[in-house]
């Protein structure tokens, strides 16, 4: 999503309306080049004020998703929707504990996202995630939220949304795994790196019992 700064017409409107103004009042002015300038400054001066009052509105826009698989493209365009209706079914729902639960699903589900658009190469990993958890988690909360309009809410309801409200945590927990996941080759390279480094300073008398992980956690 990126903002964009949409102008407002109000400003083209009222600078037109000065020309429509003197058009009406005094016709002749337009007849000559030296009064032609009348009408000219008055608009100018009329959009420069209204566009201080009028400033126009910020809204958010869906940028293009170009990975260059068209097949990723569209998982990722589908999955930022499903992401975008959890944040409006969590608008519908007052419970703070739920509200809690699904702010952690869209929240990984966003970052797992922002890596497979950057590194496509992650599909596989993430393919269930997309195909299923995703969909599924989406249909619940939305059941739940027709459940929770109900206004007589019988056994089965109570029942249904139960199940529900006790699964959340479980699905946020699974939406951040899946996430902490993208990262495990990065993490291994990172250790890999560190035990290299470590084993270089200390044939070089650089450094001796301390580790750099010692040194990093600040022990």
């Amino acid at each position: 999503m990126k903002k964009v700064q949409i102008k407002s017409a109000v400003p083209i409107w009222l600078a037109a309306a000065v020309w429509l103004l003197v058009g009406l009042i005094a016709p002749k002015l337009f007849l000559r080049l030296p009064t032609l300038l009348v009408p000219v400054v008055l608009s100018a001066g009329v959009y420069f004020g209204a566009s201080q009052i009028f400033k126009g509105k910020t809204v958010m826009v869906e940028e293009k998703v170009d990975t260059g698989d068209p097949k990723v493209d569209q998982q990722i365009t589908d999955g930022r929707a499903r992401l975008e209706n959890l944040g409006h079914l969590n608008d519908q729902l007052p419970d703070p504990e739920i509200s809690k639960q699904l702010d952690r699903m869209k929240t990984a589900g966003d970052a797992i996202l922002g890596v497979l658009e950057k590194d496509p190469s992650h599909y596989n990993e993430v393919r269930r995630f997309m195909n299923y958890f995703l969909p599924t988690a989406e249909k619940l909360v939305d059941s739940y939220a027709q459940l929770s309009k109900i206004p007589t809410k019988g056994e089965n309801v109570r029942s249904a949304m139960t199940t529900v409200e006790t699964s959340l945590g479980k699905i946020a927990d699974a939406f951040e795994k899946q996430l902490d996941s993208l990262f495990r080759d990065q993490s291994f390279d990172i250790e890999a790196d560190v035990k290299v480094l470590e084993t270089m300073l200390k044939s070089d008398g650089l450094i001796d019992s301390v580790t750099l992980q010692s040194v990093a956690q600040g022990q």
